[in-house]
């Protein structure tokens, strides 16, 4: 997980709503996609109808991730999908509590260490 956790996350953002976020449901869950790199999320945007109109936006530092996967909880968000595309099933599926446990630790340690 820790790779997943220190590379810059793309989400797609409503550039008509601040703060909004695409969220996806499946099999009676809320999930939010992440990509690793512009061009997934990009390609993804191609092929989903559903994302038409947001744009990528770009996640570094464990304090922006924190405040994403805590306001994700707000809403019910129970996992994060890392590089998913449609008919793709390789995506990989993090917890959302255990990722952002795992960022709050990593903060602390840099809290800590300084």
């Amino acid at each position: 997980m820790e790779p997943v956790l220190q590379t810059p996350w793309h989400v797609l953002e409503d550039p008509a709503a601040p703060g909004e976020h695409l969220v996806m449901e499946a099999l009676g869950r809320k999930l939010v996609p992440v990509w690793l790199s512009q061009e997934e999320a990009e390609a993804f945007l191609r092929l989903s109808p559903a994302a038409q109109g947001m744009r990528v936006g770009r996640l570094e530092g464990f304090l922006l991730k924190e405040a994403f996967l805590t306001a994700l909880g707000l809403l019910g968000v129970t996992h994060v999908v890392v590089g998913y595309q449609p008919g793709q099933p390789q995506a990989v599926v993090l917890e959302r509590n255990a990722a952002l446990g795992e960022i709050q630790r990593h903060i602390r340690g840099k809290v800590e260490d300084a």
